[in-house]
């Protein structure tokens, strides 16, 4: 006999119909964005380029060389020609983009030349966030965002989703890390038949921020610096040309000394007027970017709602805060204007623009400051602070004067100039040595129960307040003159950054060092 033919079963077939079925089950369970998504896409493209490459274009002269060499069609061709290359790139992007829900993560596929997929478990997460810009509202769209420990950027952004679809997930969120049944809780949620030890605490407001304060905090943030500086270049370039130009056509020969002077009269006009102009500008996108802000307290978590054309609603888990940043620039002196921002893990230390938003209370006066102690238990707000050594203030102002005599004698040497032309340096170095001195004065530490409150500055405030046990490692360090002195430099690495004391005594700076690391170490064994 031959050898036998293999049998062939006659199931095999369904067992293959039975592999596609649930590779088609497995497909349906990833979600598209929707169609709406390509414009925040776009416009998040758009915002990238210009914010990485707008300070390259102004610098060492790029972009009047630029300007000189394209003339305005070249110009608009080479725009039209980027914008589509951008509009490709964000179309495969979104039909590309993919993501799941799992039952304690979620999962996103994306990638535009290699496709990637991320996982993130929803422990994880230690801060929701909830936008909706206003070309999504009537479509009842939002942008759904999670935040991860360590990340300079959001971990997962979903952008047009259905706003009912990111409520669950944040609610799912919440239930996980309460560690509460996840599926129960909302599914009582939407039948309103939560038991009354399941259901979500109360809301309660906290604070809302006025129109008026809004725009106090917009005059008063740091941005003012950055339109001036884009301002400066843009006027600097732009003024260059038009003397060039004015020089060909032989109008500058032609300009008696009177109008001259009329000129210089009407540049500082103009420059006031831009000064006045920026300050608007900041107040107004101030009011943009918070209109409407209210803080709210939900028992274990803290909401923060507010915006104008993107509403977001920011929340983050009480358990997942590290700290408090309470600052006031130093135009927010002129106006007794502070805010708050509210510390999570983070491998950066300030908020940088492109990177992920930090959670900010605006508009604060003095009076408002007691919102720490509601936003982190028992952490009140300190009236004094125990200065560093003044040997801070000698050494750095010994050294200044050292050598700022030095050069000051050098110029008198090689220049010829009489002894009148001293006082502009000298009176440089006068506002160097206060300058050090405001500095010294600025620097302060108090010890409030289990939380220390740092405080730093120059011409605004910074008071940074953690508990101990956030204490990730501590460093003492200290120089040749230092020890002299019996000084020390400490460093307190935190989750979201360190924070220095210059110049404390070595004792002091080492009883500081044990006890955070004590309390870190004691609240560890407690949570295992």
């Amino acid at each position: 006999m031959g050898p036998s033919r293999p049998h062939r079963h006659r199931h095999e077939p369904m067992t293959d119909r039975g592999d596609a079925t649930r590779s088609e089950e497995d497909e349906s369970s990833w979600h598209r964005l929707a169609p709406m998504a390509l414009v925040f896409l776009l416009l998040s493209a758009i915002q990238k380029f210009v914010r990485e490459n707008l300070f390259i274009f102004a610098g060492a002269g790029f972009g009047v060389a630029v300007f000189d060499f394209l003339d305005p069609w070249k110009l608009g061709l080479l725009a039209i020609a980027l914008l589509l290359m951008g509009l490709v790139g964000t179309m495969i992007f979104h039909r590309r983009f993919r993501f799941r829900i799992e039952d304690d993560a979620v999962r996103v596929r994306r990638g535009l030349l290699e496709k990637k997929e991320l996982r993130v478990r929803f422990a994880r997460v230690q801060s929701v966030q909830i936008g909706q810009p206003f070309y999504f509202k009537p479509f009842e769209l939002v942008r759904f965002t999670l935040e991860t420990p360590g990340g300079q950027e959001s971990e997962v952004e979903l952008p047009g989703i259905p706003r009912h679809l990111a409520e669950e997930m944040r609610d799912r969120i919440i239930g996980l890390q309460q560690g509460r049944p996840t599926a129960a809780r909302i599914e009582a949620i939407d039948a309103e038949a939560a038991p009354e030890d399941d259901r979500p605490e109360a809301s309660r407001a906290l604070y809302s921020a006025t129109t008026w304060r809004l725009f106090r905090h917009g005059l008063s943030s740091n941005q003012i610096w950055l339109l001036a500086g884009l301002a400066a270049w843009f006027f600097g370039t732009f003024s260059e040309r038009f003397a060039d130009w004015a020089d060909a056509q032989g109008w500058v020969t032609e300009i008696d000394p009177i109008a001259f002077e009329l000129l210089w009269l009407a540049i500082g006009g103009v420059a006031i007027t831009v000064l006045g102009t920026l300050l608007l500008l900041s107040g107004l996108l101030a009011i943009v970017r918070f209109h409407g802000f209210r803080l709210s307290d939900q028992g274990d978590r803290l909401v923060g709602v507010g915006g104008l054309l993107d509403q977001r609603e920011q929340t983050v888990k009480r358990d997942k805060i590290t700290g408090l940043t309470v600052k006031q620039s130093g135009l927010g002196r002129l106006f007794n204007c502070w805010h708050i921002v509210i510390r999570q893990t983070s491998n950066v230390d300030a908020e940088v623009p492109g990177q992920k938003k930090s959670f900010v209370v605006p508009g604060l006066d003095y009076q408002d400051l007691a919102l720490t102690e509601e936003i982190v238990s028992s952490c009140r707000f300190p009236d004094r602070f125990q200065r560093v050594s003044s040997r801070f203030r000698r050494v750095f102002c010994t050294r200044i004067i050292a050598l700022g005599l030095i050069l000051i004698g050098l110029w008198m040497a090689f220049s010829g100039s009489g002894p009148w032309a001293v006082l502009v340096p000298l009176s440089l170095l006068g506002l160097t040595l206060a300058a050090v001195h405001l500095r010294w004065s600025q620097w302060g530490w108090t010890l409030e129960g289990r939380q220390l409150w740092v405080r730093q500055g120059f011409l605004g405030q910074r008071r940074d307040v953690f508990d101990l046990e956030r204490v990730q490692q501590t460093q003492v360090r200290t120089s040749h003159y230092q020890r002299r002195h019996d000084l020390a430099n400490l460093v307190l690495v935190l989750p979201q950054g360190p924070v220095t004391l210059p110049y404390l005594p070595v004792e002091q700076a080492m009883q500081l060092a044990n006890r955070a690391l004590y309390s870190a170490e004691t609240a560890t064994l407690h949570r295992v």
